[in-house]
């Protein structure tokens, strides 16, 4: 009889574990499955682009131009640059590369929190649906001169192919200012020390700087974390579930050149 009674118990307590486990796993599972409606509003002369309307909490910055060359107006380069973005929107989110997967663009401030959130979201889904859709990362730093000098430091390891090394090393501390701090971890990270320094200050990070600039002009990102998945722009967090039905949504985006 109690070797009876002890089978049952170890059953129920099995049962049991088996219950929360279930639970544990179960729940997100569920919430995935009530993922409101997506609401969307057509951005007038910027075909085939749309807002999505009721997107999270975003860090709001300065001026679009903050921390690039401050002091000086806009110059003819720059109203170039922003119609260039105006006639291939396309082309200035995601590059002029053949794309086959949907794209996903995310701009980001070194000093704005709820970008190092996004960012780990953006980071576990490539993980989990790797086969889905790529990211293309812009840089722009609207809280001061610590995220220029970050986000050029990051665009300059990008030239020697390790951004996201260079990136994961400055995220953890970023109100970086100082050069010689900066040239210590590309030492660490075995780059070039010397070029990377003097790439920062080159003019095609400019460029990229001032492009990514314009975009956050045209489109209204006023803030980071800001994003344009496929034809879809938003600013601020998103759950990863609804961030994963956009991308699914967005597997016929007019932006799929190949």
């Amino acid at each position: 009889m109690a070797k009876t009674t002890d089978w049952k118990r170890r059953a129920l307590l099995a049962g049991g574990a088996l219950a929360v486990a279930g639970w544990v796993k179960g729940v997100p599972y569920l919430a995935s499955l009530r993922l409101p409606d997506f609401t969307f509003e057509d951005i007038p002369d910027l075909p085939p682009f749309r807002r999505l309307q009721g997107a999270g909490a975003s860090t709001p910055g300065a001026a679009i131009f903050a921390g690039l060359d401050s002091g000086e107006p806009e110059t003819d380069a720059d109203d170039e640059l922003e119609q260039f973005v105006r006639e291939n929107p396309c082309a200035a989110f995601f590059g002029e590369e053949p794309i086959n997967t949907v794209p996903v663009a995310m701009f980001s401030d070194f000093a704005c929190p709820i970008c190092r959130v996004m960012d780990d979201r953006l980071t576990d889904l490539k993980a989990s649906d790797p086969d889905t859709f790529h990211i293309i990362r812009h840089q722009l730093p609207l809280l001061g001169v610590a995220s220029t000098v970050a986000s050029r430091a990051v665009l300059a390891a990008d030239l020697q192919g390790r951004y996201r090394d260079m990136h994961a090393r400055l995220i953890r501390t970023p109100a970086v200012t100082d050069e010689r701090f900066i040239a210590a971890i590309a030492e660490s990270l075995d780059l070039d020390a010397d070029k990377l320094l003097e790439d920062m200050q080159s003019d095609a990070i400019d460029r990229r700087l001032r492009l990514t600039a314009a975009i956050a002009d045209v489109f209204g990102f006023f803030g980071t974390p800001a994003f344009a998945v496929g034809r879809t722009v938003f600013m601020g967090s998103i759950q990863i579930g609804s961030l994963r039905k956009l991308i699914a949504d967005e597997e016929g985006s007019p932006c799929l050149t190949a």
